[in-house]
């Protein structure tokens, strides 16, 4: 007969914008963690004028990242989180298809405990809150071109070129078996060697969790709101037309446990987008994986 600890029972969560915009609700259990999950995007270009590649017309983006990703607890009030992502991109035109793959922008995000009784057994209340820092590293290739020599768009290639460091937090307010889970984070890019730089980014979320177990196992859904902003980016200094914006989605997904094991699938719905005209659309957002407890 297979058993589920109470420790995996617990409602001690966290959630991870770091890593992609919208990371999940993370169960801590105290444990370190190590695994996959696969995250896909597509977004469609308007029929603009400044939507051609020479003759050609961009149509859509398709993003698929495959990322390797660990948590560990060099001290108990201290949590190490490290992403390896591989990227696969692909755009469509009208008159040739491009793909790029390689490995994208590793990162590295540590949070501190400041308090935490939302995995107390004694109380139908409970609450955590994390504070954290990250930097993600340039170590994707950014110089890559398609098949006519032209150089490939910044928003395209599979990384930033740059250092990017970021600060979030992360709130969990827990009654019984229902939850609520707020996230924040705030990313700030540096200057890559092309004199280009991304804007700042903001991300945020809230979302319902609850949790129940139906015998051997433990299921816990969720569902919620997110929010995020992206400043104006610059090239040579002066500020680059056509980009930033805000997008509002809604967020659903489901976690299963399983002894050591958990599984996870999500959808990010976009709701609202207030971007440039020429600017690509988001369409919605699919992601699934699963991990080990250790």
């Amino acid at each position: 007969m297979v058993m589920v600890s109470s420790e995996a029972l617990a409602c001690d969560i966290c959630g991870c914008a770091m890593s992609g915009n919208y990371g999940g609700i993370y169960p801590q259990f105290t444990k370190s963690i190590i695994g996959f999950r696969y995250g896909f995007q597509r977004f469609q270009h308007p029929n603009t004028d400044l939507n051609f590649n020479g003759t050609s017309r961009v149509l859509r983006d398709e993003f698929s990242t495959y990322e390797l990703w660990g948590r560990f607890y060099p001290h108990p009030r201290i949590q190490v989180f490290a992403f390896v992502p591989f990227k696969n991109h692909v755009r469509e035109e009208t008159e040739r298809i491009t793909g790029i793959s390689g490995i994208g922008d590793a990162s590295l995000m540590i949070n501190y405990t400041l308090f935490n009784t939302a995995d107390s057994t004694y109380s139908k209340w409970g609450h955590a809150l994390l504070l954290g820092l990250g930097v993600k590293l340039p170590t994707a290739r950014y110089f890559q071109r398609d098949e006519t020599g032209a150089l490939l768009p910044a928003q395209f290639q599979l990384g930033t070129g740059a250092y990017t460091f970021s600060f979030h937090s992360n709130y969990t307010l827990r009654y019984d078996a229902w939850g609520l889970n707020f996230d924040y984070a705030h990313r700030m890019n540096e200057e890559n060697e092309r004199s280009y730089q991304f804007g700042d980014q903001q991300a945020a979320s809230a979302n319902l969790f609850y949790r129940f177990t139906p015998r051997d196992f433990a299921v816990l859904p969720n569902a919620g709101f997110s929010f995020e902003y992206y400043g104006t980016d610059t090239e040579f200094g002066m500020e680059k037309e056509q980009t930033g914006g805000e997008l509002w989605l809604a967020n659903a997904g489901a976690d299963i446990y399983f002894n050591r094991f958990f599984f996870r699938c999500s959808v990010q719905v976009p709701l609202r987008q207030k971007i440039p005209f020429a600017q690509p659309k988001t369409e919605p957002r699919l992601s699934f994986g699963i991990a080990y407890t250790y």
